[in-house]
């Protein structure tokens, strides 16, 4: 605020020092209403702006006490400095608790004066302006505020649709999976080789599907809040051991080898045990996607304080590093020839990052591309509880 911009009422019932106030503001650039009564001073503030007040205390009709009231009143951010006699200082400094900027005494100097009437109107346009950011911080915080919960509807809505959607196209699809197992067994009648090559290849397809819908209504029925976890004591070992014998074939397809190593005397966890099945399904089933013929899976399984982490390990093709921090996006699939040839919607991840979550666990992943992957998650034992331990990422 330049003094020229800036409005000064000086209020003193002698004319001297009156006249000798206004005209050391004048001569600095501020534009000076000179007024000899509290009264008329008074008046001023209500129906005029102003940017600071000079003040006497003692004046003939109104107190200057009254006019720092109605001033401070009218304009909070306004700078009010009371001039005293030697005999008033008390009241000057009772003043400045009250609110007022500054008090001189009289005689008054001209020098500390235009210093202190130049700091105040500099604080002033200083507090105006955080006063803005912080009205503007506060309008852009309520806009960001309501997009977030337009969002999080929209996302609520999202998830609810895909959970019907997903439902009611599932009952149909199972229905077609089962007459077609009835037919590959012949219960309708005996087939030939040219329809069972007809009829395995709906069974095919149509369990890739139905795999493809499960995924999609997992991960709406826990985006929307409707799963609730069954949580018992289970052993990983045996979690661990029983995905071993369903993951057999497809290892063996590929002549891959799956190593298990779990921490002698690991407590058991305290989760969801066909969640926790479900997590280890998919990465071990991206892990052996994703990892050439010949190729190892390791699964490790360590304790942390009262937490269990878990490592599913593979020497496949890797994550590139730009991928790295999306591949646990719902949708989003690494762009590799066998991730084009061997299709999926891209919710595996994303559906493991929820379970993991909804447990009160972490998960993460540690890779090198073209050495393979590291995925590592927590879940909590059946101990009393503690911090999580967290992670270290590279």
């Amino acid at each position: 605020m330049m003094p020229t911009e800036a409005t000064i009422i000086v209020v003193e019932d002698e004319a001297g020092a009156l006249v000798t106030l206004c005209g050391i503001l004048e001569d600095a650039g501020y534009r000076v209403i000179g007024l000899k009564k509290g009264a008329d001073a008074l008046e001023v503030i209500r129906r005029s702006p102003f940017n600071a007040v000079i003040t006497d205390i003692r004046l003939p009709d109104v107190g200057g006490m009254e006019v720092l009231e109605l001033a401070k009143e009218i304009n909070p951010d306004a700078a009010v400095i009371m001039i005293t006699g030697y005999a008033s200082v008390e009241t000057a400094v009772e003043a400045v608790n009250q609110g007022a900027y500054a008090y001189f005494v009289k005689p008054v100097n001209p020098d500390e004066m235009k210093t202190t009437i130049a700091n105040a109107l500099k604080q002033q346009r200083l507090l105006l302006e955080n006063k803005r950011l912080v009205d503007s911080l506060q309008r852009s915080n309520k806009l960001l505020y309501e997009a977030n919960e337009e969002l999080r509807r929209a996302t609520q809505a999202k998830s609810e649709f895909l959970a019907n959607m997903s439902h009611e196209l599932r009952t149909p699809l199972n229905v077609v999976i089962g007459f077609s197992e009835l037919m590959l067994d012949g219960v309708p009648g005996e087939i030939n080789k040219e329809q069972r090559q007809c009829l395995d290849d709906i069974m095919s397809s149509g369990k890739h599907l139905l795999d493809l819908i499960n995924d999609v209504l997992d991960l709406s029925k826990i985006e929307s809040g409707k799963v609730e976890l069954k949580l018992t004591n289970i052993a990983l070992s045996d979690v661990v051991e029983l995905l071993r014998s369903t993951m057999t074939p497809m290892t063996a397809q590929k002549k891959q080898s799956l190593i298990v190593d779990v921490e002698d005397g690991l407590p058991p966890l305290h989760a969801d045990e066909a969640k926790v099945r479900q997590v280890f399904f998919n990465l071990l089933s991206n892990a052996t996607k994703f990892t050439p013929d010949g190729g190892t899976l390791k699964v490790e399984a360590v304790r942390k304080g009262n937490w269990c982490q878990v490592s599913v390990i593979d020497n496949g093709i890797g994550i590139k590093q730009e991928e790295r921090e999306r591949i646990f996006e719902a949708f989003y699939r690494v762009d590799t020839p066998l991730t084009k040839e061997r299709g999926g919607t891209g919710l595996g991840l994303a559906v493991v990052r929820q379970i993991i979550e909804k447990h009160g666990g972490q998960i993460w992943v540690e890779t090198e591309y073209g050495k393979g992957s590291r995925f590592m998650f927590t879940l909590p034992l059946a101990t009393a509880g503690e911090p999580h331990p967290g992670r270290d990422r590279h």
